[in-house]
């Protein structure tokens, strides 16, 4: 039975080592359309709309109309630009689409090198002009002085000072997609809560999200300011994710509640993970960006972090319009790692390109007692933070269960769980309070039908056995069995 066991536990171990390689990446469409990078600001004269589908000038967050009608034919044809988007008027202004980007015959294609006409550039999904009495009605999501990030609580605190940590000046060199992490000092004196953060974009062309972790002390300090490749989204062991940033989010503004601890008694330096999408391929490009911390010594009553949950083993079939998977923060892990009841302040989804629908749901004694968050239309290019008020209280004991919908009809070979855009995740990033009732496990997914706290149990246990050349041979056939087959 002893070494059944061993078997057992360090066939599941070994299993995991490949695991936890994530992307929170987002399409660029500017070159599937044509003049997709000259669309103008109708508010700011000399200022270009870049996020041409999106409500928000800097892409990300709700789409515009134009914007839904490229989805849809995305959805209904896979292509961006057709003839049928090109000869619609999506924002009813009596131009065709294609009218309004410099293409009225319909005629560009990606591979086109030049346009068919030397026809003013207009939008396409704002109704111009903005003043006339038909516009002012089709443009009621357009607020022209409301692009930067509010945060009232930043001016109601004298004492608030101002931090931005930036990646130094790195060139991209690199194709397509890359994650990169630097980490950076917090040289302050006393303790603080940090209680706003904003993104500090240095080039809008390949960043696609931030991550920022708080880090704790360990004994092998990696270096600082220096700018690696990452090995895994989730970061090393001794950091926590704090705050996460992605288009169409301006930044957030915490309650009076809680803050991130950082100081003496927090933490004294943070993990920048940033993901470059250099969809033009341009590898001269050069990027510098981070995030913008507002702190103040002024501590609320809670410390706050970000519990992740989800599934991190699973493979979609092709062909499929609906294919759900399934990952579980088990009342068994919550019930031994919570030491008291921590309360969500704010939801955050994640998938890729395939994912249509997210639920999350909470369940006590079995029973469903709250949906924490219902998407019925995700998309990929326009993820968003929910706030929570009042916050999701979770007790020691419940489960998360988060249920992740994909439509694969796109596909033609199995798509499964990984890292570049071309896979798929299954995530929700939960913002709580308070961060000490948390023991240790601020990641608590589901890998296959294991809870994550098991199988941490399970690795501590397999670092302690030697395993025999043979029994590490029993142990990679197992593994890709399960993998194969899970």
């Amino acid at each position: 039975m002893k070494t059944k066991s061993e078997l057992k536990y360090i066939v599941i171990c070994v299993c995991l080592i490949s695991l936890f390689n994530g992307n929170y990446s987002y399409p660029s469409y500017q070159s599937s359309i044509p003049n997709g990078d000259k669309a103008p600001h109708p508010c700011h004269q000399n200022k270009l709309w870049n996020g041409v589908g999106h409500e928000l000038p800097g892409g990300g967050g709700a789409l515009n109309p134009f914007g839904i009608d490229l989805y849809q034919n995305k959805v209904n044809t896979g292509k961006i630009w057709t003839k049928s988007v090109c000869g619609a008027d999506s924002d009813g202004d009596g131009r065709t689409n294609g009218q309004e980007l410099g293409d009225p015959d319909c005629l560009w294609t990606e591979n086109t090198s030049q346009l068919f006409t030397n026809s003013t550039i207009t939008h396409p999904g704002i109704c111009e002009p903005t003043e006339s009495e038909n516009c002012r009605k089709k443009n009621k999501w357009l607020k022209c002085d409301d692009n930067n990030f509010q945060c009232p609580l930043i001016q109601d605190d004298s004492d608030v000072k101002e931090l931005t940590l930036r990646i130094p000046k790195t060139k991209v060199q690199h194709k397509g997609s890359r994650y990169i992490c630097t980490h950076l000092t917090v040289p302050l004196d006393g303790d603080y809560h940090v209680i706003a953060v904003k993104p500090f974009i240095d080039n809008r062309r390949v960043v696609h999200h931030i991550v920022l972790f708080g880090c704790d002390a360990v004994e092998n300090q990696p270096r600082m300011n220096e700018v690696n490749t990452c090995d895994s989204n989730e970061g090393p062991s001794y950091c926590h994710i704090v705050t996460v940033w992605s288009l169409g989010i301006k930044g957030e503004c915490f309650p009076d509640k809680f803050g991130i601890p950082i100081g003496n008694h927090g933490f004294t330096r943070f993990m920048l993970q940033i993901h470059w999408q250099n969809s033009e391929n341009n590898v001269g490009y050069t990027d510098s960006s981070g995030m913008t911390l507002y702190y103040t010594p002024n501590l609320r009553p809670y410390n706050a972090a970000v519990l992740t949950i989800g599934q991190t083993m699973f493979h979609l079939a092709p062909g499929q319009s609906e294919v759900k998977v399934e990952g579980t923060c088990s009342g068994q892990c919550t019930k031994r790692e919570f030491q008291g009841p921590i309360y969500i302040h704010s939801s955050f989804n994640h998938m890729h390109s395939l994912g249509r629908k997210q639920r999350v749901e909470q369940y006590r004694n079995g029973s469903l007692i709250n949906i924490i968050s219902d998407l019925d239309q995700f998309s990929f290019d326009r993820q968003y933070i929910k706030v929570h008020d009042p916050p999701v209280e979770v007790q020691p004991g419940d489960d998360l269960r988060v249920t992740c919908t994909y439509d694969t009809t796109s596909r033609n070979s199995t798509t499964s769980f990984g890292q570049g855009t071309e896979l798929e995740m299954c995530f929700a990033f939960l913002t709580f309070y308070p961060f000490e009732n948390v023991h240790s496990i601020l990641k608590c997914f589901t890998w296959l039908k294991f809870p994550h706290c098991f199988i941490l149990d399970l690795m501590t246990f397999a670092n302690n056995v030697k395993a025999n050349p043979f029994l590490k041979i029993g142990i990679q056939a197992a593994m890709n069995s399960l993998q194969n087959h899970g």
